[in-house]
Formats: structure tokens, C-alpha cells, sequence
């Protein structure tokens, strides 16, 4: 592997002069990797989960979803920090990964390449299922979900092949974003109260009533919680994302930091609206229960009117459409990198652009976007079920490596810049959260057998 070097400052130099940032509307258009990557993240299972936790739990464990996302933010800084200030000119996480575990570029391209296909295929059939739901939800039969999916594959060809097709998602996730806090906003103004004293003593650790006679119980929740998403193959994503805006080499730290904030942000301020309008919707209405999408409909009519499920729709459409095109282009990055990393022909396409690379759009338009058509078929198994499994492999496989490789890459001069190497406390939290990783993969593992047999079994 070539030793590239950073013409900005060497290792050896004090922390480099920084890219400028900018003001007014141009610091708006300036960033964008951060919020593609955290609208990738929100799904259909974001908006339901948070809205049963809400239902189910008022306020309670509220505090596990923030600490949760500060884990996720703090592992994907760091990844990030290692593509930007490492001593080769790694532009790659899996570049890193290759210094330390030679095969382990091998097995995340696998990794990738199933596991991203099975998540595909969900979001795909969740987007398909949003849009058909929009256009009246009664036409077509059993394929009319199959119709919608073929729309939602064509838009998305459309989006990723433009010349400027990042730029086109990060348009896209700035309008989803602001769309979907604007409609649960205005489902909470409807409902018309909100129990800020509950709302402060959830942020503040509030254990569930249920829960008290087992104190340990919201504790394994947030360990779980925060074990699986701190090591989520996805967070893997951020590195080309960031190479397709540009931000190569160490001044781009601060900027890129600063994207990744202001996009983490709006993912929590629509998770908390999700969860706060369940919760002030159970207090009216106690005897109503949230499970499905379509409860969250019933809701909505509920408490907006003949408009509420349409915003929902809408919603569960934005959610799954700001995860499926971008998903696309990031596992399409990283099953490539992780596929030249392991063969020689395939050394000479490494730092180059993903454009210019014959098969990275094969694996993307064939891999990630055609090929998950084949779950929105009307007789295609029951996808909620094989996504679980599905994601519960990848990140039994990829969650342990991802935390481990990432402390030992940024906490050592071997790796990182002199001025980058990790300070102590930053050190010890990647070494927390790489215990927590490996305890929650391992109960993960003990419990596939389950899953698969419910997977397959249709129910």
C-alpha cells in the first residue's frame, strides 16, 4: 500500500491552520456529510421504536436515547479524525483497519455486501409502502406496493447518477429533515400540552415505574442501546462521504466536526418529537396502543385530523428515502474499498474517485438498488424479520473490530499525526464502549438461532 502523505502539515508539526469556516448562507451549503449520514440512520424503526418508548414509557429512559446518540457521534468523530490525521494519507477506514487486521477489509466487504443488501431491501419496501400509502393506498392490488418500489428505484437511479449526485442527497436530507420536525411539531401544537417537568426528569435518568423493582434493567437497555449503534457498520459510512465533499488532509478538522453536530442535531430533535407526541398522546388517550406504522396513523388522524396520516406517510416516505439513495453510494464505498484493500489488481483504484472505478456502480446500481426490487415482490418473505437477523450478523461480525480497531488507530503515534493521538479520557471511552460492544455482540450472537428460526418461519 502506497504512503501517501499530507502536503498541509507534517506529523511532527503543531495542530495544522484550519479550513475557514463559513458564514451566513454559506456555511448552510457548506455542510452536508453529517446530516446525509444521520438522515441514513432515521428509518421507519426510528420513528415507530421512539414512538412506542414514548407510549409505552412517558419520559422514562428518554435519557438512552440522547446518551446513545452521543456515543454514536463520539465513534463516528473519531473515525473521522483518523481519515483526516492519519500518518499515510488514508482517505478510507478500512485503509486503517488493513495496518492492523489485514484481513479484515475482506470480511466488512462481505459483510457489506449482505448485510447491506438485506437493509436495502427494507428501506426500499418501507419507502414503496410510504409512497403507496400517499397515492391512496387502495389501487393495484397486492402489487401495488411492487409499482410504488419501482418509482421509488427510479428516482433513486435518477439521484445517484447525476454528475453532482451528492450534493442532490445532501438537497434531499436538508428538505426531509426540516419536513418531518415541522410535521410532529405541528401534531404536538395540536395535541396542545407538554409535560416539561416529565420531559426534564426523563433527560435526567428517570428509571420507569415498571422498572424499579429492577434497577438494573433501564441500565442494560441504554448498554445495549448504546453498545450496537456506538458499533454500527454504517457509522463505517461518514469517511466517503466526507472524501465526496472534498474534505481530504488535517485542516478540515473543525469544519467536519462542526458537520457532523449540526447533522446530528436535527436526528435528535426528530426522535425526541416522535417520542414527546406518543407520550402526550398516551396520557389523553391510555387505553391506545402503538405497535405499527399504522397505529402511528390512527394516532395522527387522531390528533391532526383527516391530514394526520398523510403527514405520517409522508414521514415514513422521507424517513426510508433519506436512508435508501445515500446507502446506496456508502455501502457501494465500502464494499469496493474493502474489496481492492484485498486483491492486488485492485490497489491502483484506491484513493482515486468512486466515479472512475468500472465496479463500484455496478455494486451499487445491481447490489443496492435493483436487486432489493426482489423484497417488494408480493409473495416476498417477511423482510421485517430477515432485516433484524440480518443486522444483528453485521453487527455481531463488524461491532467489535469497529470500536477496537478505531482505539487502537487513534490512539497511537504509529497511526495518527503527533497532534492527534487520542488524549487519555478520549481513549478511555472508546475503551468502555469496546467492552460494551463485545458483551452486546456476544448476547446478539447467543440469540440468532431465535431469530432465524422466527424469520423463516413466517411469523
Amino acid at each position: 500500500m502506497s504512503t501517501k502523505t499530507y502536503t498541509q502539515a507534517s506529523p511532527a508539526q503543531q495542530y495544522p491552520e484550519q479550513h475557514a469556516i463559513p458564514r451566513g448562507l454559506g456555511l448552510v451549503t457548506s455542510l452536508g456529510p453529517g446530516l446525509v449520514l444521520a438522515m441514513t440512520f432515521l428509518g421507519t424503526g426510528d420513528l415507530v421504536s421512539s414512538s412506542v418508548s414514548g407510549a409505552n414509557y412517558g419520559y422514562a429512559l428518554l435519557w438512552t436515547l440522547v446518551l446513545s446518540l452521543i456515543a454514536r457521534t463520539f465513534i463516528i468523530s473519531a473515525i473521522a479524525k483518523y481519515t483526516l490525521m492519519n500518518r499515510f494519507g488514508d482517505t478510507q477506514i478500512l485503509e486503517g483497519f488493513k495496518r492492523i487486521f489485514p484481513w479484515l477489509p475482506g470480511l466488512m466487504a462481505a459483510v457489506v455486501l449482505i448485510a447491506g443488501f438485506v437493509t436495502q431491501a427494507a428501506f426500499l419496501k418501507a419507502s414503496a409502502i410510504g409512497l403507496y400509502q400517499l397515492t391512496g393506498g387502495s389501487w393495484g392490488g397486492s402489487w401495488g406496493n411492487f409499482a410504488c418500489a419501482l418509482i421509488v428505484m427510479a428516482l433513486t437511479l435518477f439521484m445517484v447518477t447525476r454528475k453532482k449526485s451528492f450534493a442532490i442527497l445532501e438537497y434531499f436530507a436538508r428538505f426531509a429533515s426540516v419536513a418531518m420536525i415541522l410535521a410532529f411539531l405541528y401534531a404536538l401544537v395540536r395535541i396542545g400540552h407538554f409535560d416539561l417537568p416529565g420531559f426534564v426528569r426523563g433527560m435526567a435518568f428517570e428509571v420507569p415505574p415498571e422498572s424499579m423493582d429492577s434497577a438494573f434493567a433501564p441500565i442494560v437497555i441504554a448498554s445495549a442501546t448504546i453498545g450496537t449503534i456506538a458499533g454500527n457498520m454504517p457509522n463505517m459510512l461518514y469517511s466517503g462521504f466526507m472524501k465526496d465533499k472534498g474534505w481530504v488532509g488535517p485542516r478540515y478538522r473543525r469544519i467536519q466536526q462542526l458537520d457532523l453536530m449540526a447533522g446530528m442535531a436535527p436526528l435528535l430533535a426528530i426522535n425526541l418529537l416522535f417520542w414527546i407526541v406518543a407520550s402526550e398522546f398516551s396520557r389523553d388517550n391510555p387505553g391506545f396502543v402503538i405497535n405499527t406504522e399504522h397505529d402511528l396513523s390512527q394516532m395522527m388522524s387522531l390528533v391532526v385530523g383527516p391530514a394526520g396520516p398523510i403527514l405520517l406517510w409522508l414521514c415514513i416516505f422521507l424517513a426510508a428515502m433519506t436512508s435508501f439513495p445515500p446507502q446506496s453510494r456508502g455501502f457501494a464505498q465500502l464494499a469496493v474499498n474493502g474489496i481492492h484493500l484485498s486483491t492486488r489488481k485492485g490497489k491502483r483504484y484506491l484513493g482515486g474517485k468512486d466515479e472512475h472505478d468500472p465496479l463500484f456502480k455496478k455494486i451499487q446500481i445491481i447490489g443496492f438498488i435493483a436487486l432489493p426490487l426482489l423484497a417488494s415482490l408480493p409473495a416476498a418473505p417477511n423482510l421485517v424479520a430477515l432485516n433484524i437477523v440480518g443486522t444483528s450478523v453485521s453487527t455481531v461480525l463488524s461491532l467489535p473490530f469497529i470500536v477496537i480497531g478505531i482505539l487502537v488507530l487513534t490512539g497511537s503515534k504509529k497511526f495518527m499525526a503527533d497532534y492527534a493521538v487520542n488524549k487519555w479520557w478520549q481513549s478511555v471511552l472508546l475503551a468502555v464502549l469496546g467492552v460494551i460492544a463485545i458483551v452486546v455482540g456476544f448476547q446478539i450472537a447467543m440469540n440468532i438461532p431465535d431469530m432465524l428460526a422466527t424469520a423463516f418461519s413466517g411469523k
